[in-house]
């Protein structure tokens, strides 16, 4: 890593403290920068920063969470009703197990209605 690094505009960036300086021939951090260019250094490329990520729109991912745990509820409850009314261990077993699987489907659509994080900076 060089002392310093381009920019994309006309400005260049210290690396030591990220500092701003313009081109400017009476600014003295410019000065310096010409003159270690001058004794042989050469300056990092500017990289531009990563694309942002793609929108996306809240309401349809608000939408496609309701949409699939409203098809996993379903699911769960026609299972529900199928399970014979007379208690027994067998029939108990299974009300559990679908009833895991229904709090499963909730926790995943909730999670899925999180706001994203932020992607990492570069």
């Amino acid at each position: 890593m060089a002392d310093y690094r381009l920019t994309e505009d006309t400005s260049i960036t210290r690396t030591a403290d990220g500092a701003c300086i313009p081109a400017d021939p009476a600014n003295r951090d410019y000065a310096e920068y010409l003159q270690w260019v001058e004794d042989g250094g050469v300056p990092d490329p500017y990289v531009a920063p990563p694309p942002p990520p793609p929108y996306v729109d809240p309401n349809a991912r608000l939408d496609a969470g309701i949409g699939a745990a409203i098809a996993a509820a379903e699911d769960v409850r026609d299972n529900v009703h199928a399970i014979p009314s007379q208690f027994n261990a067998v029939n108990f077993t299974a009300f559990l197990t679908q009833a895991k699987i229904l709090s499963d489907a909730f926790v995943a659509m909730l999670q899925a209605q999180q706001v994203p994080p932020a992607p990492p900076p570069p």
